[in-house]
């Protein structure tokens, strides 16, 4: 089964929020399968922090290998096919950082410090 990513959030996959229903989504079909086929199919936008939810996450537990075994990503167009893969480049280098590196960041990011 595929997680159509419109018929969830509609056209705008931006916000934070939108990324968590995803994710949740995600989550259960990772449970019940062991894969996942996200379908962005009339999805017209795209933002980072809806990304950071729904996907980045994930690689604080698995390896890019594992998440390109189990991930199917279909029907992104060019502009949300390159912030993914942005995304997931920025979240591995932020998931090989120390623990305490990693909360600095954090920290940093929510008072506002980049």
């Amino acid at each position: 089964m595929n997680i159509l990513v419109f018929d969830t959030i509609g056209k705008a996959a931006i916000s934070r929020d939108s990324g968590l229903k995803i994710k949740t989504l995600i989550d259960k079909q990772l449970s019940d399968t062991g894969s996942v086929v996200i379908d962005f199919s009339n999805v017209e936008l795209y933002a980072s922090p809806f990304f950071n939810a729904a996907i980045a996450t994930y690689l604080g537990t698995m390896t890019v290998e594992q998440m390109r075994e189990q991930f199917s990503f279909l029907n992104l167009n060019n502009v949300g096919r390159n912030l993914l893969n942005q995304v997931i480049h920025n979240a591995i280098q932020f998931y090989s950082k120390s623990e305490e590196e990693q909360e600095k960041i954090q920290s940093g990011i929510e008072n506002g410090v980049e």
